[in-house]
């Protein structure tokens, strides 16, 4: 729950009560329409809001509420609420405004900083961000923290104001109405009693010290007086919003109404509390209460121990009786408590190369490449079997690849080759279907069917082009090799090779798996296809999104198989040699994932690639599930072994029921029909017992040998005069095939390589032994050693040997919602709600440690995203992070533009502060997590793992799963930016082409540039409203650390592309921060002086000091805020109850919005200046039962300046509680950064002053980079003397020293001595209003200091003084209370060393001065003290 912040809001109820920002309390009994609250005093108002009351038989509700919040406006009246004119329905976000229903309120929040709450009736709040302080105008006040002044009292002329006067100056008639204030009769004296007791009874004992109770019986007064019924029920308004204001003031209200007096009712068995919880837990998220900040409000609520059934909308449920959703493949699930437990089965995999170019893995990797040469598709480790692939690039394009011919090798020097043109080969014979007694077979003109005994199958598509589908049995699994990698449930592996190591790209991976050594290598084609054709991409865009149609015929399979998956579909289309069969055969290839799915679309071909059914041969039929099955000449007289093969059901042309296909293909009649003897066709009229076959081949080769020059040592070799069985050239060995088995089709003739070489790829010959070995495109010489995440690997006989340390899993946010979870799946969602990142509070899991919760903080009024707001709920004590009970210490650091947060246990968070945040975890943590980031357990195809732990296909599904408050909306299916905004897309393809140009051709072959290509041009499509190089810059920066981390650094930016403009850091003549593109590892901070981190972090871009190991750039127009925050844990025992402070903290890190230039960033120096407070106390101190101190709560009034001249000031004149004017004992005070509470002063590296005279006052201009002031806040320590005293006290010089802060008393030196006093007039008893007749006098010297190299212990010298006096009266008027005493002194003293390598302080020559001292160590590395 989050602290009180009292002075942050303003509200309105029941009979015309207002409470301002301030604190001030009145009532306006009007009716016309006012302005409420409006940022007034800045360059842009960001709001204005706008309010109307209306009186019906005595009852004053809200009759209209007018808001415009940066632009956008929104209306509330008659329980309807309108945006931009438009009726919302609840729950509502967009354009960062969010409108949903919670308990009794509707709750409007703006990203802006303001939060609204209107029961919708008589109640209406306003919560502010600190930031518009001192902007404000309106009925609520300027919102500075001072009540009554500039609200009802005139600034200039210090008349008072009354309420009505007040409000007719923030009346706004309407266009047409002129309305009237008429002034209301004096009220005659009030007879009817007010019932005190209900606000001072039991139900508001944690309220009394928490608001201005004596205000609300005002309040109740002027109620009941008015109130036209005998019964108490004209109190209700008022003693809500008291019950209110005491929750949000961190009481606890108990429960008040009762049936008679201002009950309610609550719908089905929820039950009314005054203080609940507004994050309701439900079925689909029973932990949502543990995440909640909000103050408690009154509603309806579900009773203890019960969820609310958001599934099944029927009430409040045990946990254990809640319902649960859907279900899925390949699982066995069972419901409970709302969740699914399901048990995985096992299922075969499928591998698909469709397109010619696009793989997917039995595992679920996707990915593209366009080769050139035979390649092993999938292999059984042992050699059992082998599915080789002809790529070859396609006939009428250069950037496209055509899957030509398949080839099955089997046990037994089995080989069966099919064509793309349906021509089987069997053991290089061309051979009739079936063969093999039924093994191969056509269930349909379009697919050719393989069925082995090894647990594979093959499902060949042959029209409208060749497609594989490769299915391999449960038997297999982790004994697999090739391009569809290793079947083990682990996505991440993919890519390894047969040399160890997992390549970085699909090309680098593709060229490991050549089954020849004279093939072109694999080589990367970047670009849209689309852009070279107008009419073709105009084709694809028309006819390939029909696939993502919510509403289309292939909707039905959406929830089974996600169509982005084939978003390749307008790629092939426009890169393909025809247009058509390229985009059917993308159609036809997520009709056959569906049809394997069990969900069966048919009559897709309705309306699209209908030629393919109309081209059906002569006597046969197309059907969406075709079958053989005893529809072939051969089954009429055998029996048909196909019927018993299980495989996909598949589209295609075929014989109808009642017609059989005979050995010519054509479909007869059963009289037609040949007879069959296994495979040989038996004619009519001829006997069995002459048959024999006798097949006679002939091949004359004729090869004429010209001039062959072939390298030495190479020789060459000649087919002609070779055996039969002898391979030629097509199976020379290289270093890199040397794994792979050839398949020779055909004998060539060419240069060899001597017998015990190998050829080593550039024309020589190399022994084995002396093969380099391969990774990410380059070779390495035998010995050689790589880093390779975090291991490191050495290359022995073209292996490599790695060690195998378990590396941390990293999970990564981009731009606009793009995602890489743990397991390495990529997907976007764009949300506007808040959402679960990553946590180990996972189903009913109640000992985890951390959630991270992320918002997108849109940019104005658009859609598009400008930062990324971050919230992290640890637990912290002692800075260390406990964990279960245990400390677990922890860093938080700046790395050049990245804030780092860092815990022993293995939990990093990387953040820039705009749209990117990475989380690693150490290996501990696998299987433990949950989120958006996925369950880091190494399986891709679970990773869309839903709350209720249901697995699901569709990001939208997911990541909706995983909102944090159920009320806000749900995400819809987004639109290509794009498309919305076509006039971008020019812009955005040019810019974004960066990436795929030679800037970062080192990291091509690193990390695949596509993905971070097609979000960068998405994303600045997106930015339609300004901001668009931010996009762009983001998404770039995105790929470049992407990069980084591979080990490719980039230097991208130039001064025109996304320059990080580091000069205005450096001091004038000076050069200390510079760029690094890659930045350092873990290095020496003021924050981390040890230079050591408890995790591994990569180098981070940024701008670094190369002066001093000291990265303290921080974003100048970016704040990053860190709130603490507590709440009070009971321990119930037998002894007395015991209130300690729980450890719970939220960590919220959000920024403000980033402009288009990037400034860099980085941390604040530390410089250690001492503050030190010399008071003058009483010389004959009195018992100290005389006596009573206390501290003030910590004030915090102005907000820091952001302009160079700015500053940052708190004084203590506006400390309200306790009275200052009755302390009797010097005030001690204590100041401290909101930001970090936890740091004492003198180790926030800022220099102020902090003396009980001044309060806090800071100058933008003292302080280092960057030179802005924190946010500060301060509290004094008060002591009232309560002994009678007869005489006055003397006094003599006491040192006191500052709670919270490092004290150090310097004695005066020879450096420069600034001296303030200020006389302050006797107190007494009496109570004086007015200024005093004598004004305070201060006089000021100042000393010039001897500019010397050293400063040493000596008599000062005599250097120049300047003495200036200045007469001031006091400003405001004074009140003083207390035992007479003498009149007070106070001296000022401020002493700046001189920067010198060492300053040694020696006692004083002269009496030592008291009061209050500020000390400024230099910035060197030793300060020595005496």
């Amino acid at each position: 729950m989050r602290p009180s912040h009292d002075n942050q809001f303003c509200s309105t109820w029941g009979n015309y009560h207002f409470k301002t920002f301030d604190g001030d309390y009145f009532q306006l009994p009007f009716t016309c329409n006012y302005v409420f609250a409006s940022q007034c005093k800045g360059s842009y108002e960001n709001f204005n809001i706008q309010l109307r009351r209306q009186e019906i038989n005595g009852v004053v509700t809200i009759k209209k509420v007018t808001m415009r919040l940066e632009g956008v406006i929104v209306e509330l009246a008659d329980n309807a609420i309108k945006v931009n004119e438009k009726l919302a329905t609840l729950p509502f976000s967009q354009a960062g405004i969010s409108i949903k229903k919670t308990q009794s309120y509707v709750k409007i929040e703006a990203k802006l900083g303001l939060v609204i709450l209107w029961n919708q009736q008589d109640s209406f709040w306003v919560e502010l961000d600190a930031k518009f302080k001192n902007e404000t105008c309106g009925l609520c006040g300027d919102f500075n923290g001072v009540p009554i002044y500039d609200e009802f009292i005139q600034a200039d002329s210090g008349f008072s104001v009354t309420p009505e006067e007040y409000g007719t100056a923030w009346k706004v008639n309407d266009p047409v109405e002129n309305c009237e204030e008429n002034s209301s009769p004096e009220d005659e004296p009030c007879t009817n009693q007010v019932q005190y007791r209900l606000l001072s009874g039991p139900a508001f004992l944690s309220c009394q010290n928490l608001i201005d109770t004596d205000s609300f019986m005002r309040a109740c007064l002027l109620d009941q007086c008015n109130c036209n019924s005998s019964s108490n029920s004209c109190l209700c308004s008022t003693i809500s919003e008291y019950s209110r204001q005491c929750a949000h003031a961190g009481g606890t209200p108990g429960q008040w109404k009762t049936p008679e007096l201002c009950g309610k009712t609550c719908p089905s068995n929820m039950e009314y509390k005054e203080c609940g919880s507004p994050c309701t837990d439900t079925c689909s998220n029973p932990q949502r209460s543990q995440m909640c900040e909000d103050h408690c409000v009154d509603g309806c609520f579900c009773p203890s121990g019960t969820v609310f059934d958001d599934i099944t909308q029927s009430g409040c449920v045990a946990v254990d009786q809640c319902s649960c959703l859907h279900n899925r493949k390949c699982s066995v699930h069972t419901c409970t408590n709302g969740q699914w437990s399901c048990m995985e089965m096992d299922c075969p995999g499928i591998c698909s190369i469709r397109g010619g170019s696009h793989f997917s893995t039995y595992d679920g990797k996707t990915f593209t490449f366009h080769g050139d040469c035979n390649f092993v598709l999938s292999k059984e480790s042992n050699g059992t079997f082998s599915v080789l692939g002809d790529l070859v690039k396609c006939e009428k394009s250069d950037t496209s690849s055509c899957l030509t011919a398949v080839t099955l090798l089997l046990p037994q020097q089995k080989m069966i080759v099919i064509e793309a043109n349906g021509q089987v080969s069997y053991n290089k014979v061309q051979s009739q279907l079936p063969l093999t007694m039924g093994d191969l077979f056509f269930p349909s003109t379009f697919f050719i069917v393989i069925h082995t005994t090894y647990g594979l199958d093959l499902e060949i598509q042959l029209t409208p082009i060749v497609q594989l589908y490769i299915k391999a049995s449960v038997s297999n699994k982790g004994k697999l090799q090739g391009l569809c990698g290793d079947f083990n449930d682990v996505e991440a592996d993919d890519f390894r090779t047969t040399t160890g190591l997992i390549e970085g790209t699909a090309w680098t991976f593709a060229n490991t798996w050549r089954t020849k050594t004279n093939c072109p290598d694999v080589t990367n084609i970047l670009g849209d296809p689309c852009i070279l054709s107008i009419d073709k991409e105009k084709y694809a865009k028309h006819w390939c999104p029909l696939l993502s149609d919510p509403n289309g015929i292939f909707a039905r399979c959406h929830s089974k198989i996600n169509p982005e998956v084939y978003r390749s579909c307008i790629y092939d289309t426009c890169n393909g040699e025809n247009s058509e069969d390229s985009m059917c055969a993308a159609i036809s290839s997520y009709v056959h994932a569906c049809a394997a799915e069990g969900v069966f679309l048919n009559g897709w071909r309705d309306s699209m690639c209908q030629k393919y059914t109309s081209d059906c041969p002569s006597n046969s039929v197309y059907e969406y599930q075709m079958t053989s099955c005893g529809r072939t000449c051969r089954s009429l007289s055998q029996s048909d072994l196909t019927c018993g093969i299980e495989f996909t059901p598949l589209d295609g042309c075929g014989c109808a029921e009642g017609t059989y296909l005979n050995e010519n293909r054509e479909c007869v009649s059963a009289s037609q029909c040949s007879c069959y003897l296994g495979d040989t066709v038996v004619h009519f009229l001829l006997s069995f017992d002459w048959y024999k076959c006798l097949c006679l081949t002939s091949c004359v080769h004729a090869f004429l040998l010209k001039t062959v020059v072939h390298p030495h040592p190479m020789v060459f070799f000649n087919c002609s005069s070779a055996k039969p069985s002898d391979l030629g050239s097509e199976c020379q060995k290289s270093c890199q095939t040397l794994d792979v088995d050839c398949v020779s089709t055909q004998c060539v003739s060419g240069c060899v390589c001597p017998a015990g070489l190998l050829s080593d790829g550039k024309g020589g010959c190399i022994k084995e032994e002396a093969c380099p070995c391969t990774y990410n495109g380059k070779l390495y010489e035998s010995g050689e050693t790589i880093n390779v995440d975090c291991n490191k690997c050495t290359c022995k006989s073209r292996k490599w040997e790695c060690t195998n340390d378990e590396c941390d899993g990293t999970c990564t946010i981009y731009g606009e919602g793009h995602y890489i979870t743990f397991d390495e799946k990529r997907f976007s969602f764009n949300g506007e709600c808040g959402y679960v990142f990553a946590q180990d509070h996972c189903g009913n899991d109640t000992d985890g440690t951390f959630r991270i919760l992320t918002e997108s903080i849109p940019c104005g009024t658009s859609e598009s995203i400008c930062s990324t707001a971050i919230k992290t709920f640890v637990t912290f004590e002692n800075n260390c992070a406990a964990f279960n009970g245990v400390d677990i210490p922890y860093h938080i650091n700046t790395m050049g533009i990245y804030l780092v947060i860092e815990a022993k246990n293995g939990l990093v968070l990387i953040w820039n502060r705009r749209t990117t945040l990475l989380i690693k975890l150490n290996s501990a943590f696998k299987g433990k997590v949950c989120g958006l980031c996925g369950n880091y357990d190494g399986n891709i195809k679970n990773d869309f793992t839903r709350r209720n732990k249901e697995v699901v296909v569709d990001p939208l599904q997911f990541g909706n799963s995983w909102r944090v408050s159920p009320t806000c909306p749900m995400t819809d299916t987004p639109k290509n930016p794009c498309s919305l905004y076509s006039h971008r897309q020019a812009w955005a393809l040019k810019h974004c082409s960066i990436i795929n140009s030679e800037v970062f051709s080192t990291c091509h072959s690193k990390v695949d540039p596509q993905s971070y290509y097609d979000a960068c041009v998405s994303d600045t499509c997106a930015c339609n409203t300004g901001g668009d190089c931010e996009c762009f810059c983001a998404a770039v920066a995105a790929y470049a650390a992407a990069c980084n981390e591979a080990g490719a650094c980039v230097k991208w930016r130039t001064p025109t592309i996304c320059p990080l403009f580091c000069d205005f850091y450096n001091p004038d003549g000076e050069c200390e921060w510079h760029y690094e593109p890659c930045g350092k590892p873990c290095m020496k901070t003021c924050r981390n002086p040890s230079g050591v981190c408890y995790n591994k972090i990569p180098p981070l871009e940024g701008t670094y000091n190369t002066a001093c190991e000291c990265p303290y750039m921080q974003y100048f127009s970016f704040l990053t805020i860190i709130e603490k925050q507590s709440t009070t844990t009971t321990h119930i025992s037998p002894t007395p109850t015991v209130t300690t402070e729980a450890v719970t903290t939220i960590l919220t890190f959000t920024t403000l919005r980033p402009s288009t230039t990037s400034i860099p960033t980085g941390s604040t120096t530390v410089t250690g200046e001492p503050t030190t407070t010399t008071v003058i106390p009483k010389t004959t101190t009195p018992p100290i039962d005389c006596y009573v101190c206390k501290w003030s709560d910590w004030i915090n009034n102005h907000y820091p300046d952001q302009f160079p001249d700015g500053k940052e000031y708190e004084t203590i004149d506006k400390i309200t509680n306790p009275e200052l004017s009755l302390c009797t004992e010097p005030l001690k005070i204590e100041c401290r950064a909101k930001q970090y509470t936890d740091l004492p002063l003198d180790q926030l590296g800022q220099n102020v002053t902090c003396s009980p005279t001044d309060g806090l006052i800071c100058y933008n201009k003292d302080q280092e980079i960057p030179p802005i002031c924190f946010d500060y806040e301060i509290r004094v320590r008060c002591c009232t003397y309560t002994c009678v005293t007869s005489t006055p006290s003397t006094t003599s010089p006491t040192t006191t020293g500052v709670p919270t802060t490092t004290s150090v008393t310097t004695p005066p030196t020879t450096p420069a001595t600034t001296v303030t006093t200020t006389t302050t007039p006797p107190t007494t008893p009496e109570v004086t209003t007015a200024p005093p007749t004598t004004p305070a006098t201060t006089v000021t010297t100042t000393t010039t200091p001897p500019t010397t190299p050293e400063a040493t212990t000596g008599p000062p010298t005599t250097p120049a003084t300047t003495v200036t006096t200045t007469t001031t009266p006091p400003t405001t008027p004074e009140v003083t209370t207390g035992p007479p005493t003498t009149p007070a002194t106070t001296v000022t003293t401020t002493t700046t060393p001189p920067t010198t390598p060492e300053v040694t302080t020696g006692p004083p020559t002269t009496p030592a001065t008291t009061g209050s001292t500020t000390t400024t160590l230099p910035t060197t590395p030793e300060v020595t003290t005496a």
